[in-house]
């Protein structure tokens, strides 16, 4: 593998809040921040980290550059956030670890998938187009048009 995952931390926070520019804020579900948007999935009563919800911090060569929210419900992998390092974006980083993370979810997460699933913002066209060349395709948009959904499957 060429990314080096970890679970998120707490530490990370400051690291990863660097990266929540205008563009990620407007980006993904995480208006007030990845620190309180992580605190809240780890609320959700349904949800048990490391068995069916991760927060990962990726690295390459030991620096990290972007922060993933993934679920997994009936063998299906959900990416509920991706947020890569402004310096990362547009440089196929982003495609590269989705890529990854389909490939080799077992070594990673420590679970297998059938399909996955993403939901991404009309006019995210940088997030639509790396989860495409990551083999993700559009499969519908929400009825009131604010949301596309992506879908996987092996």
């Amino acid at each position: 593998m060429r990314f080096i995952w970890t679970e998120y931390r707490r530490e990370d926070a400051e690291t990863v809040e660097k990266w929540m520019d205008g563009t990620a804020r407007k980006n993904t579900g995480c208006e007030d921040g990845w620190a309180e948007y992580a605190d809240a999935c780890k609320r959700e009563p349904e949800t048990v980290m490391g068995e069916n919800f991760w927060l990962m911090t990726v690295s390459e060569e030991g620096t990290p550059f972007a922060a993933i929210a993934v679920g997994l419900w009936e063998g299906e992998l959900t990416v509920s956030e991706l947020v890569v390092a402004p310096e990362k974006r547009g440089r196929g980083s982003g495609t590269a670890l989705l890529a990854e993370l389909l490939e080799n979810s077992g070594a990673i997460l420590g679970k297998d998938f059938i399909s996955a699933k993403a939901v991404i913002f009309p006019d995210n066209a940088a997030s639509q187009r790396a989860f495409e060349k990551a083999g993700f395709h559009f499969e519908s948009a929400h009825p009131d048009g604010d949301a596309w959904y992506y879908a996987y499957r092996k």
